[in-house]
């Protein structure tokens, strides 16, 4: 698909970051290379929020502060036919694209006017399921865009990462507030412990067990990153074999015949993989595989 190594310096270094403004100077100085300048990713609001609420959704953002405020102000993002596209596609698809196939309305022109006098004229949008249902719209843009198909994977892949990386801030000052159980549950479910297992170690009942992992999860929220406290993932050869074809671009379906195993049993490896990886979708899976080493 790519080349592993170049990616994961990439994804090593947006790891480092502590903040969101870091993980998006990270990630500009990568897609800069490509005339991408901006950046901003945030879940979707329902219509009616307010300017206020609006801003809340955001996850990344290094759109120019008075762009925002005009943006949310205007509710913009409900006529935006960048975010409307991507939040019904999800695959990088570049800003041209989208336009050429849209009959603008004079609110979406007035939007599209605006949005260039901030330097936002062209770039690329996407979208990113968590595991727990939440949509991310993600979008970057420049002046002078150039990227090739297999540009796109790249960038698509690395902000994968970047948002899960985001998402895993939040949670991490969540996890602290856990109670002792929730956190051994959830730092021994980590480390690839059974819920038997789990119970046996802590001289807990299996639904004991059962009931601190759900609490924990849902304390943390959407993006939590299950392994961050308890040691690197430990995944078997079997969720790693599944996982590495996913990587090269293999559906369930194709893992399966290669590796000849029923689809339900790879669709299960894999889902295995990102709850231990705490990824939120299969691209970020793979690349929390590569910036821990699991492939080599």
């Amino acid at each position: 698909m790519f080349d592993f190594g170049k990616t994961r310096a990439i994804i090593q270094q947006i790891q480092k970051a502590r903040s969101p403004l870091a993980i998006c100077n990270t990630l500009v100085s990568f897609t800069g290379n490509y005339g991408l300048h901006a950046v901003c990713a945030g879940t979707l609001p329902a219509k009616g929020s307010t300017p206020g609420d609006q801003v809340g959704h955001l996850v990344l953002s290094s759109w120019p502060a008075e762009w925002i405020d005009r943006y949310v102000s205007c509710n913009y993002i409900f006529h935006d036919p960048i975010v409307n596209h991507a939040r019904q596609s999800g695959s990088a698809i570049l800003w041209r694209d989208i336009l050429k196939a849209q009959k603008g309305s004079c609110k979406t022109s007035k939007l599209l006017s605006e949005a260039r006098e901030f330097r936002l004229v062209d770039g690329i949008a996407m979208s990113f399921t968590t595991l727990e249902g939440l949509q991310i719209v993600m979008s970057f843009a420049g002046e002078q865009v150039e990227l090739s198909p297999s540009d796109l994977d790249v960038v698509s892949f690395v902000s994968s990462y970047a948002i899960g990386h985001a998402l895993s801030l939040r949670g991490d000052d969540r996890f602290d507030q856990l109670e002792a159980l929730e956190k051994e549950c959830l730092q021994l479910s980590a480390r690839g412990r059974s819920v038997p297992e789990i119970a046996e170690t802590l001289a807990l009942s299996e639904k004991e067990v059962s009931v601190h992992l759900e609490q924990a999860k849902r304390k943390l929220g959407p993006g939590h990153t299950l392994y961050r406290q308890g040691g690197e993932p430990r995944l078997t050869p079997r969720e790693k074999e599944c996982l590495q074809w996913a990587a090269l671009g293999k559906s369930e379906w194709e893992v399966s015949q290669i590796l000849g195993i029923s689809e339900h049993t790879a669709e299960k490896h894999l889902l295995n993989a990102k709850t231990k990886l705490g990824a939120s979708n299969r691209v970020h899976a793979v690349a929390e595989a590569i910036r821990c080493g699991v492939f080599e």
